[in-house]
């Protein structure tokens, strides 16, 4: 999902030069403008969930600001659209009283006692979470990659896996035969069936045969091994023939 949008949150929409929308007559405009310092030719006032959605459609706006439950109720009648980043602003909602009202503790008990038993939780659910776009996980939702996104590069490798087992084994296999009749082992027996079953691991396990690099190596390091014997059959053959010219002097 993260793909899907260049703004990531309330920093990334600041650092551009986008267009901002926000509900007119809420406390956002003056929080963007004097907080965060945005500039407010960028900010675009909306006043309704429609103008939200057809202005983010139109892209006349590239995001909007809005107070948490006013953004969770109008997506849940909107399934294009979804949040990002992280609340900016923990201030929260309340009720007020005048001061020294016996209702205030009253009220207070009673919001704690919603929020521990549950209520407040089923509440929220029902009025900003039941909607179709929940029962259908949303279009955005369903982009997200999931293990059957990969389902056909797992088949391509799969294949690939038997085709080259298939393969090695059926070479495997043709060695096996020819290595048992040039052997000569017999069918019957468990002397018999022992020994090819060892013929056959022993092909499996059989190592490579060197590359033809490393046999080139390997012939260059042999190589003055033959010379140190051309050395020694010429000095024999000189040794040879000293005698021989001795011999002449003597006759």
């Amino acid at each position: 999902q993260k793909l899907s949008s260049s703004i990531n949150g309330i920093d990334s929409l600041r650092a551009n030069d986008e267009p901002i929308g926000y509900q007119v007559g809420s406390f956002v405009q003056q929080y963007l403008t004097e907080e965060r310092h945005i500039d407010e030719s960028r900010l675009v006032g909306l006043n309704s969930p429609e103008e939200y959605a057809d202005a983010l459609r139109q892209g006349r706006v590239s995001a909007i600001v809005d107070e948490h439950p006013y953004i969770e109720l109008f997506l849940s009648s909107q399934c294009d659209f979804r949040i990002v980043g992280e609340e900016f602003t923990r201030g929260g909602w309340g009720f007020a009283f005048p001061r020294d009202s016996p209702l205030t503790p009253d009220l207070s008990t009673a919001i704690l006692k919603l929020s521990e038993n549950g209520d407040l939780q089923r509440i929220r659910d029902k009025w900003l979470t039941t909607s179709s776009c929940s029962e259908d996980n949303t279009e955005i939702e369903s982009n997200q990659l999931h293990p059957r996104s990969f389902l056909g590069l797992f088949l391509l490798c799969g294949i690939s896996c038997v085709i080259a087992l298939t393969i090695y084994f059926t070479k495997i296999c043709r060695r096996f035969h020819r290595v048992s009749r040039t052997a000569g082992i017999s069918d019957f027996g468990g002397t018999s069936s022992r020994r090819r079953l060892q013929t056959l691991i022993s092909l499996i396990d059989e190592k490579k045969e060197p590359s033809k690099k490393r046999r080139k190596t390997e012939k260059y390091e042999e190589s003055p091994l033959d010379g140190d014997k051309d050395g020694v059959s010429v000095r024999t053959h000189q040794r040879q023939q000293t005698p021989a010219s001795s011999d002449g002097n003597d006759n």
